[in-house]
């Protein structure tokens, strides 16, 4: 039975950053395609709007807290506190597995400025890892161009870093279409992880202002704010509904 409880009706794993890890690596290991997806305060809004979407990330393989907005009320849920460096030790053991099979990673994102940035903290740390990129331009409307993109390459690892709307909306339509050994929904995680990697410059280190200049740099930093206060508000109240 899979540890997991539910934040607004939606089941999130919770195994321990160990356990997950070892879970995804399992999945890389079978034959058949496997989907994991990380589930922020955002997808958990959307997914109370739209039936279809709540369906199609509940059958995935995993489902794992996206954001820190997310892991707190999990914690809060639990009662107690987990790993509060998940991201980083997950994506860890994900590389390095990928690195020592000489897994191929294909990276969608919505520009190439944000893949580079991706590309350069990773290969900072791992420069043998084969890490590629494509771009869902404003000028490609359709998903269709991407997918077939995807099943040219046949990526051993799909990641998927783009807007919660459309990681939905590929999920929804394109699931069984997509060829890859295993595709992990990230949202924005790794390029935060990124910015937050980067060096500042020297002029913002001398006002020592580095947390607040990394904060302003992450993608999505105010919507994320008032989307994990809207989650938690409706966490509260969904608590209240049901104590009543």
């Amino acid at each position: 039975m899979k540890n997991r409880i539910q934040l607004l009706d939606i089941a999130i794993d919770i195994d321990s950053t160990k356990v997950a890890a070892e879970t995804t690596i399992q999945c890389l290991e079978e034959e058949s395609s496997k989907v994991i997806y990380f589930v922020n305060s955002e997808t958990l809004l959307l997914l109370q709007e739209n039936k279809e979407w709540k369906e199609v990330v509940e059958a995935t393989d995993l489902t794992l807290p996206g954001n820190a907005g997310v892991n707190n009320s999990v914690d809060e849920e639990l009662g107690h506190k987990r790993d509060p460096f998940f991201f980083d030790g997950y994506f860890e053991q994900i590389l390095d597995y990928a690195i020592s099979v000489g897994a191929e990673i294909l990276m969608v994102t919505e520009s190439e400025e944000r893949f580079l940035s991706v590309q350069e903290s990773l290969h900072a740390k791992r420069p043998y890892l084969t890490l590629s990129g494509l771009y869902l331009t404003e000028q490609e409307e359709s998903l269709d161009h991407i997918v077939n993109e995807i099943n040219s390459v046949a990526p051993d690892i799909l990641l998927i870093a783009l807007e919660e709307q459309s990681q939905l909306e590929l999920l929804q339509n394109y699931r069984d279409k997509m060829n890859a050994g295993l595709a992990l929904f990230t949202g924005k995680i790794l390029y935060n992880q990124a910015v937050a990697e980067a060096e500042v410059p020297e002029s913002i280190q001398k006002l020592k202002m580095d947390n607040i200049y990394k904060w302003s740099q992450k993608d999505g930093r105010i919507r994320n704010f008032f989307n994990n206060l809207k989650m938690k508000f409706r966490i509260r109240q969904q608590r209240k509904d049901k104590e009543s």
